[in-house]
């Protein structure tokens, strides 16, 4: 792996897997975006659905948790992962009263997770909204951004979170799949909340999430910023997207854990 830099195309750190997603091994973790494929659900939320409050079977969304763990050998009841509520909170999970359950029985609301536990995957869940891993010496994190989140400084709370699980030295980012400048048209209430990041940010009426991302995340001090670039609205054939499917769609996951 070469040392850090400032930034850098995806080719350089992230894979195709399988389940239509991307990948990445860093030193001393590694990061997963699942895609929509490989998984037993149906219909809308076919097939790799993760998203235990859509509508989908339970039972489907169960089935999908337990591979998503098995990715990283580990059991459902061991993912930790929030509720969302697009806010900027990051959980720091220090040990096992910290974790959710196996069916998310124990949830706290929070738009991130930071741990230095082995085989205790990050979780967050997303279908257009960025999945935003933190990489550390020592220590995992992964966060969720939409705009509002990322504009309240989410990213900046896990940046934190990491280091009070304690994350040491360098800092790597790497920015999952999420709705891209290619098709993420918003109004003036969300110009105008990204505005202060410069024009970069803004395509015409459309918005660049991951370059807000990717600025957010150079002020905050991180050494090294991995985007991937991929349009969850342009691509129906590997992931679920919220806005394409007017919301009756499952869930991906950006999952971190230590190696």
């Amino acid at each position: 792996m070469p040392g850090p830099t400032r930034n850098e195309p995806f080719a350089a750190v992230l894979r195709d897997v399988p389940d239509g997603g991307l990948a990445c091994e860093l030193p001393g973790a590694r990061v997963h975006f699942t895609g929509r494929r490989g998984g037993v659900s149906a219909g809308a939320f076919s097939s790799l659905n993760l998203g235990s409050w859509t509508t989908d079977d339970p039972d489907h969304v169960r089935a999908n948790r337990d591979r998503l763990a098995a990715l990283a050998a580990t059991r459902r009841d061991r993912l930790a992962q929030p509720h969302q509520v697009h806010g900027t909170d990051v959980l720091v999970v220090r040990g096992d009263d910290d974790l959710p359950g196996p069916d998310l029985e124990r949830v706290r609301d929070a738009d991130g997770v930071a741990t230095a536990l082995p085989g205790v995957p990050c979780v967050v869940l997303c279908a257009d909204c960025l999945p935003v891993a933190l990489v550390a010496d020592g220590a995992v994190a992964m966060v969720h951004a939409g705009w509002r989140g990322l504009v309240g400084g989410v990213l900046e709370e896990g940046v934190r979170g990491l280091r009070a699980a304690g994350g040491r030295g360098a800092v790597t980012a790497v920015v999952g799949p999420g709705a891209g400048p290619c098709c993420y048209e918003v109004g003036d209430e969300v110009h105008d909340a990204l505005a202060p990041l410069g024009p970069t940010v803004r395509a015409g009426r459309n918005a660049d999430l991951p370059e807000a991302a990717r600025l957010r995340l150079l002020a905050a001090g991180v050494d090294r910023v991995v985007v991937a670039g991929i349009c969850t609205i342009c691509a129906p054939e590997r992931f679920f997207s919220h806005r394409r499917d007017a919301g009756n769609t499952g869930r991906q996951a950006g999952a971190a854990w230590l190696t």
